[in-house]
């Protein structure tokens, strides 16, 4: 179930049929139900009651439910409204529909139609609850909290567009697939999303790389007092002491195939068993995954199977890598500085020019992890010069051709349209020629081609960015 604590307000001129829906729903397993008698009643309720979805009479004698339903388009739109009438009118039906109505049922409503008409509206009103948020994030810049993030040091904005994604979706129960290169922080994120959500469970991690199944499956589920050789005690499982809580699983893409089928039917009936255990146990927790991987690549080779990948990746966060970060590099180089100072109890030096040109220009395949273990690793050896001698040589490594031949000289500027054209190309598409010359020159090393340009790296990255976006834009 994946919206149950969204409040659903029941208004009806019966009593009786108030209190047959409340309990359909209560069974249902949903909790946060309202009952308004009448539709006078509900005119002078709804302004100040908070509710996700109506379920709506349509015949009453004091206020009509076409009424109230015009009402709830004008004033609130983002609240999903069910007719639920005796009156079978088609006519009557595709007035309600034009009106704003998410459905129409005829009277007497089946509990299972019941249930699957109120989760596919919920369903609906979250996601609309999450783009009018998302808007409203974007366009204010605003953090709601703040104070969850304070642990991830940066002043980049597509960091802080992430931030803001996270505030809006982590009330929901759904899963979150955080991907991104290694190092990037993605157990921060997890461990945001957590914070954010105020659920009240425990939030647990575990990292899948080199599980074997059967280690994943007692691990993550658990097992009965001799469900094997050995298992003198019964195990909770991780998913037992993440109920109500986060579950964090990281490296999902090493996940075993076998392990995949597992995990894909806890996420689907929300339910497992422990090993040697005969009766099921109920799941609540919110899945969060990460992976450094590319999970497509791994779909198309056959290692990860695309309906997991679906029930993981309902929310999506990618983390940038450093080099995308602007002088994220040069900020979590003086916090780390200062780290290693502290814990090492030995003197730094500030980082000089010439180093700081340095660390903008080496591209941290490792990300964070790799800038912090260096900046460490300097400090303890005695000084900033050991990682500035450090990173000359993986710069200057990083900057020869990538074949190891010498690179051409660029071509005559002429020659890249032709040895008479008959026009000009437009300033934009010039930019785009210089920068595939570059390229080429460079034998495809970003680095150096934004040397030739006589730009940055992440500057050059965004106009290659740019390129692919509109290489793919539909006409």
């Amino acid at each position: 179930m994946a919206a149950p604590t969204l409040p659903i307000c029941l208004i009806d001129d019966e009593q009786q049929l108030l209190e047959s829906f409340f309990i359909s729903l209560r069974l249902a397993g949903y909790t946060d139900i309202h009952k308004i008698l009448g539709g006078r009643a509900a005119l002078e309720a709804l302004p100040n009651l908070d509710c996700a979805l109506i379920l709506l009479d349509l015949n009453m004698p004091d206020v009509p439910g076409l009424e109230i339903l015009e009402w709830m388009q004008s004033e609130r739109p983002d609240v999903q409204v069910v007719v639920v009438t005796g009156v079978d009118d088609a006519e009557t039906a595709v007035r309600c529909m034009r009106a704003g109505a998410f459905d129409y049922l005829l009277k007497p409503v089946e509990p299972e139609r019941l249930a699957t008409t109120v989760q596919k509206a919920l369903n609906h009103a979250v996601l609309l609850r999450q783009n009018l948020a998302l808007r409203r994030k974007l366009f204010s810049g605003v953090l709601d909290h703040p104070e969850v993030f304070a642990d991830i040091l940066t002043m980049d904005p597509k960091m802080t567009a992430v931030f803001q994604y996270l505030e809006v979706i982590a009330p929901a129960s759904d899963p979150v697939l955080i991907t991104g290169e290694t190092g990037t922080g993605k157990d921060l994120i997890a461990r945001a999303v957590h914070q954010l959500s105020r659920r009240t469970g425990e939030y647990v991690s575990l990292n899948a790389a080199g599980l074997d199944d059967m280690i994943f499956t007692d691990t993550l589920f658990g097992h009965a007092k001799g469900a094997f050789t050995g298992a003198a005690e019964a195990r909770r499982g991780l998913l037992g002491q993440a109920r109500d809580g986060t579950l964090f699983l990281d490296e999902i893409g090493d996940l075993t195939l076998a392990s995949q089928i597992k995990l894909l039917k806890v996420l689907q009936d929300r339910s497992y068993y422990p090993l040697g255990a005969d009766q099921p146990r109920r799941s609540q927790t919110r899945f969060v995954a990460a992976t450094n991987q590319d999970l497509n690549a791994r779909q198309a080779d056959g290692q990860f199977r695309r309906d997991l990948f679906f029930r993981l990746n309902t929310y999506h966060v990618h983390l940038p890598p450093l080099r995308e970060r602007g002088d994220d590099v040069l900020l979590l180089a003086e916090h780390y500085l200062e780290q290693a100072r502290a814990e090492l109890n030995r003197p730094v030096e500030p980082l000089a020019p010439s180093l700081i040109n340095l660390l903008r220009a080496y591209e941290f395949p490792g990300n964070i992890r790799e800038l912090r273990a260096m900046l460490f690793d300097a400090v303890a050896r005695g000084g900033l010069h050991v990682l500035h001698q450090r990173l000359e040589k993986l710069v200057t490594t990083a900057s020869a051709p990538l074949s190891g031949e010498p690179c051409p000289p660029p071509r005559p500027i002429a020659t890249l349209w032709g040895t008479t054209p008959t026009s000009l190309p437009t300033l934009e598409q010039a930019v785009q020629d210089l920068i595939q010359e570059a390229l080429r020159c460079a034998h495809g090393n970003q680095s150096q081609a934004a040397r030739l340009l006589g730009i940055s790296r992440q500057a050059l990255s965004k106009r290659l960015q740019r390129m692919r976006d509109q290489s793919t834009d539909p006409e």
